[in-house]
C-alpha cells in the first residue's frame, strides 16, 4: 500500500487518483499537475469535496481561509451589482422600469370617474318665473340655440396630409331636435336657428307672449352672442310661469390626448397631443392660419366686465383673464414658477406648460361651493386660492395667456354619468401645436398640424370631452360676446331661476374611466 502525497490517505498499487481527496497521484502527469497546482476541484464517485476526513478537524486555518474567501466572494458580488446599478445606462434602465411600475400602481389606485362612450339624451333648459306682487311682471329672455360641435371648429378637417388625403373631424355633439315649451304649447325651433324668424314675424302664444329666433345683431330684438330664441312675455300678478327649451342631443366621448391612459374606445387619441408630440410657443402662430393666435393668444387681457371705453378715463378695467404684470402679478409669478418647474428641454413645450398648469391648479386651488354672482378673475382666484368652474378656468386661461397660448371659453351644463343631476358649467378650450418634426415624420401639412381641445380643470378632464358635458355655446370673438351670453336678457317685477334637467337618456358603446392622476413630465 502507498499513501496519497496530498492527504496522506492510504492508496492501492495501480491507483492513479486518491479516492479520498480525488487528486491525481501517479505518473508524470500527476506530478506535473501537482507542481503547477492544477488539481481537480470536483468530486469523484467515491470522494467527498473538501479536506480529507483526517484533516477536517486539525486544519482549522483552512476552514477560516475558505470562510474568508466566501465572504470576499459575496462582497465582490455586491460590488458588481452596485457597479452595474450605478453606471449611467444601468441606472437609467432600472429607474425607467421603476417609473413604469410606479405609474402602473398609481393608475390602479387613482380615483376615477366613469363615463359613457356615447349617449343620446334630451336636456331641458328651464326658466322658472315668479311674480309675487301685484302688477304685471315682464321678461325679455334670450336662450342660446345649441349647435353641432366637432373635434376642430377652426378647420374643415382634423389633419391634412401632404399626399392630398385628409383625417376627417369627429362630431362630438349633434343636435337632433329642439323645441320650446311655453304656455302649454310646443314650438319647433330649427337647428342652428336657420332660417331665422324676426320679431315682426314672431310666434304669438295663446297667452299673447312672443317667440322668435332672429339671428345675430344689436338690440333687444336680436341675439347678441350667437343664435338664440328670444322670448317676450308678461307674468300676471301673484303667479308662476315656466319656459322649457328641450334639446335632444347625440354626444360621444372624444380625446385630444395621445396617452395610454385614454381608453381605446375613445376617438381622437391617435392624432392627439402629448409632451413628445408638442410644438413650441413659436409654432402657435404658424398653425391654423394663425387664426386662434390672432383671436385669443395675442391678447394678454381679455373680457373686461366693466366694459371700459377709451373715452372713460375714470373707469377701472375688470379683466376676467389677464396675463399682464400690471393687472395680474400673481398670475405672472405663478406662470414663472410653473415654467421653472419644467425640465430644461420642456420649457418651450406648449403641452408641458399647459399640463403642468392643469395639475398645479388641481393641487393648489380647491373648489369654492359658495362663489359669488360675478366670477373671480384669474388673478383673484389665485390670490384667494379658491374658485369655482368659471374662476379656475379664468386662472388657467390667464396663465396660458402669459405665454401667448390661445384659450377660450365653453359654456353649458354638466351632469353626472347617470344623468341624474345637472349644473350650469363653464370650462376652457386650448390650442396646442404639434411639433414640426412630428408633422414632417407623419406627412401632415404644417398648417393643419395642431389640436384644439377641452380642458375642464375642476372636473380633472384634460383634453377630453364626455357626453355628460352639454355644450351650450363656445366663445367667439370679440370678448364682449361673453357678457351677452351671461346676461341673457332683462326682467322687471319678477324672480327668475334658470336650471337644467334630464327628460330621458340612453347610453351605448360601453364606458371608460378618466383617472384623476398627475402626469409625469
Amino acid at each position: 500500500m502507498g499513501a496519497c502525497p496530498f492527504c496522506r490517505a492510504q492508496t492501492l498499487p495501480g491507483d492513479s487518483i486518491c479516492y479520498s481527496c480525488g487528486r491525481v497521484i501517479s505518473g508524470a502527469t500527476g506530478m506535473t499537475q501537482r507542481v503547477r497546482g492544477e488539481f481537480s476541484r470536483g468530486t469523484s464517485r467515491r470522494a467527498s469535496a473538501g479536506s480529507a476526513p483526517m484533516k477536517k478537524k486539525s486544519d482549522g486555518g483552512g476552514i477560516r481561509r475558505r470562510r474568508k474567501k466566501s465572504k470576499l466572494n459575496q462582497l465582490g458580488l455586491v460590488a458588481l451589482i452596485a457597479f452595474i446599478f450605478f453606471t449611467p445606462d444601468a441606472r437609467e434602465y432600472v429607474l425607467a422600469k421603476w417609473a413604469e411600475l410606479e405609474t402602473f400602481i398609481m393608475e390602479g389606485i387613482a380615483p376615477a370617474q366613469v363615463f359613457p362612450v356615447e349617449a343620446e339624451y334630451t336636456v331641458l333648459r328651464s326658466v322658472d318665473l315668479w311674480n309675487n306682487d301685484s302688477g304685471i311682471g315682464h321678461l325679455e329672455e334670450s336662450i342660446p340655440i345649441p349647435t353641432d360641435y366637432s373635434s376642430n371648429e377652426n378647420d374643415e378637417v382634423s389633419l391634412a396630409y401632404t399626399d392630398g388625403t385628409e383625417k376627417q373631424k369627429s362630431t362630438i355633439q349633434k343636435v337632433m331636435n329642439i323645441e320650446l315649451r311655453i304656455d302649454g304649447e310646443i314650438i319647433s325651433i330649427p337647428k342652428d336657428g336657420l332660417p331665422t324668424k324676426s320679431k315682426a314675424n314672431a310666434v304669438i302664444t295663446n297667452q299673447g307672449n312672443e317667440v322668435w329666433w332672429p339671428g345675430v345683431g344689436q338690440g333687444s330684438d336680436y341675439c347678441g352672442h350667437g343664435s338664440c330664441v328670444r322670448i317676450s312675455m308678461d307674468i300676471p300678478e301673484f303667479s308662476q310661469e315656466s319656459v322649457d327649451l328641450a334639446v335632444t342631443i347625440e354626444a360621444k366621448s372624444h380625446s385630444w390626448w395621445h396617452s395610454t391612459r385614454v381608453d381605446g374606445k375613445v376617438e381622437g387619441k391617435s392624432v392627439g397631443a402629448s409632451v413628445s408630440r408638442s410644438g413650441t410657443f413659436d409654432d402657435i402662430s404658424e398653425r391654423g392660419e394663425g387664426t386662434r393666435y390672432v383671436q385669443f393668444g395675442q391678447h394678454k387681457e381679455w373680457y373686461d366686465r366693466n366694459e371700459c371705453q377709451p373715452a372713460q378715463p375714470n373707469c377701472s378695467p375688470n379683466f376676467a383673464i389677464s396675463g399682464k404684470q400690471s393687472t395680474a402679478p400673481t398670475v405672472v409669478q405663478t406662470a414663472a414658477s410653473i415654467e421653472a418647474s419644467l425640465p430644461s428641454d420642456l420649457k418651450d413645450n406648449v403641452y408641458a406648460y399647459g399640463r403642468a398648469t392643469f395639475d398645479w391648479l388641481n393641487q393648489n386651488v380647491p373648489y369654492d361651493y359658495g362663489a359669488g354672482v360675478q366670477a373671480r378673475s384669474g388673478e383673484i382666484c389665485l390670490v384667494d386660492g379658491l374658485g369655482d368652474c368659471d374662476e379656475q378656468s379664468n386662472a388657467f386661461m390667464s396663465i396660458m395667456r402669459v405665454k401667448g397660448v390661445p384659450t377660450w371659453y365653453a359654456f353649458g351644463a354638466l351632469t353626472d354619468p347617470q344623468f341624474e343631476s345637472w349644473q350650469g358649467h363653464g370650462w376652457a378650450y386650448i390650442m396646442i401645436p404639434l411639433s414640426d418634426e412630428w408633422c414632417e415624420d407623419n406627412d401632415v401639412v404644417i398648417n393643419t398640424c395642431y389640436v384644439e381641445g377641452s380642458v375642464d380643470v375642476v372636473n380633472r378632464k384634460w383634453l377630453v370631452h364626455t357626453p355628460t358635458a352639454y355644450i351650450d355655446w363656445i366663445e367667439k370673438t370679440p370678448a364682449n360676446l361673453i357678457g351677452e351670453y351671461y346676461t341673457g336678457g332683462t326682467m322687471s317685477g319678477i324672480d327668475r331661476v334658470r336650471s337644467f334637467s334630464t327628460e330621458d337618456y340612453s347610453v351605448s358603446g360601453g364606458t371608460w374611466s378618466n383617472k384623476w392622476l398627475q402626469e409625469a413630465l
